[in-house]
């Protein structure tokens, strides 16, 4: 796996989901730890997001056999 695979993959859906788990933490008024964490959670994942859209995508995998041969029509 390389690198534009894992972000693909990992890092910015687990950045947009630290995103949003920041939000949650921040106005739930239970626990007052994920309240005071919040804002560093939200900071994380607007960071990690960030660099994970400016990774390009991964390249798509040309399949030969699957452009050849007679055409149906």
């Amino acid at each position: 796996m390389n690198l534009r695979q894992f972000n693909q993959r990992f890092l910015e859906p687990g950045s947009q989901l630290f995103m949003v788990g920041g939000i949650v933490f921040l106005c739930q008024p239970w626990v007052p730890l994920l309240h005071e964490w919040s804002v560093l959670i939200m900071l994380l994942g607007i960071i990690g997001f960030n660099v994970a859209v400016h990774i390009p995508a991964p390249e798509p995998v040309d399949r030969p056999e699957a452009s050849e041969g007679p055409a149906h029509g």
